[in-house]
């Protein structure tokens, strides 16, 4: 049995980008995932202020440039300048393995891993997967996302977790072709409610929601917004395909590191809590976790996977708990109109930099 450097357990986000980066450092990575297809997703565009020369992306990922966002409660709008991104999810992931060295990576699907291995030092010494195969490594990473393969095996994140899901369509657009609508207040029946300009006249129409008693009639609410006035003059259902997709909204997780365990992504629930921003801090966040990994085995000493998480409390950690403040207020509110209308009112007299600093999840990081 071949012992690899790393094993990732997870080929979406975080682990195709771990991959990524470990192989510029010439480690022999195994990449394991259940999926039969490496690009097949429950949801195929998302919104992100991510910048693309800082993780090597080119343009060609975009599905539209972003320059305004529009919020709409029951009877308030508010827009602002931005400077973001729709993002075409496959072809961002297309990019990820066209740049994975794959003499040094192995990508390996339809594996399905079932439990996790220890000796008597509790150190982890292989993975082993639906077919009773064993798959050993030096360190194992858990990026599969709010699955939570190993993470929650080992109990770095809960085994029952709260989550936002969201449904959407793609569809005919009529509107500005730049700018993002986030629509709030109790018309969006328990939850929020997005559109995101795509190419050629497209758009995804989208609701969310965080209450678990509704989530099994998001397509029927989704319908319901859709015959709203003030949405139907923007889009224009022209077919059925739904998708969905759902993100964690647990507290704020700080502990990614067990022995040789290294966690990163959903499977730790990295995701930002304001908006749901994904990308940006995951692919962050699995750099972060790329440099513990690599310092950890070219020095022969695993404690050094620890610096992991303090680059990210450094990071992230004030971020992230003030943003799950905001989240939680959100959600506390979110149905009552009056109260979203004056948040929303509230909001014009807030400087746009800093609102989008907000909106972004990058509280503090330059003064006004």
């Amino acid at each position: 049995m071949k012992n690899f450097d790393v094993i990732i357990v997870g080929a979406g986000t975080a682990g195709l980008m771990l991959a990524r980066e470990l192989s510029k450092s010439k480690k022999q990575v195994l990449v394991l995932d259940r999926k039969k297809q490496l690009l097949e997703f429950s949801f195929n565009t998302l919104a992100s202020f991510i910048n693309l020369d800082e993780f090597n992306l080119s343009n060609n990922v975009v599905a539209q440039k972003i320059n305004k966002i529009t919020f709409h409660s029951n009877s308030v709008k508010s827009s602002l300048k931005a400077d973001l991104y729709t993002l075409d999810k496959k072809k961002v992931h297309e990019e990820l393995v066209e740049t994975i060295d794959r003499k040094f990576v192995t990508i390996q699907l339809n594996t399905n891993i079932k439990s996790i291995i220890t000796d008597d030092n509790h150190h982890f010494t292989s993975v082993i997967d639906q077919n009773k195969k064993e798959y050993s490594a030096t360190i194992f990473v858990d990026a599969s996302g709010t699955n939570g393969v190993l993470s929650k095996k080992v109990g770095l994140l809960p085994k029952k977790t709260q989550l936002a899901t969201g449904v959407e369509y793609n569809v005919k657009y009529k509107g500005n072709t730049k700018e993002i609508f986030l629509l709030i207040g109790e018309m969006y029946q328990g939850g929020y409610g997005w559109i995101f300009p795509l190419k050629n006249n497209r758009a995804i129409i989208g609701f969310g929601t965080f209450d678990e008693a509704i989530v099994k009639d998001l397509k029927n609410r989704l319908h319901q917004i859709l015959e709203i006035p003030m949405i139907k003059k923007l889009v224009e259902k022209d077919n059925d395909k739904v998708e969905g997709g759902s993100i964690p909204i647990t507290p704020v997780i700080e502990k990614f590191v067990l022995n040789n365990l290294v966690c990163v992504g959903d499977s730790v629930s990295q995701v930002n809590p304001i908006v749901g921003e994904g990308y940006k801090f995951i692919f962050e966040s699995a750099i972060m976790a790329n440099k513990a990994i690599i310092l950890a085995l070219e020095s022969n000493d695993l404690t050094k996977l620890k610096d992991y998480e303090v680059l990210w409390r450094n990071r992230f950690s004030e971020n992230y708990k003030r943003s799950k403040r905001s989240q939680e207020r959100f959600f506390k509110y979110s149905q009552n109109n009056f109260v979203m209308d004056f948040i929303v009112f509230l909001s014009k007299l807030i400087p746009s930099k800093r609102s989008i600093r907000s909106l972004s999840g990058e509280y503090g990081l330059e003064q006004e």
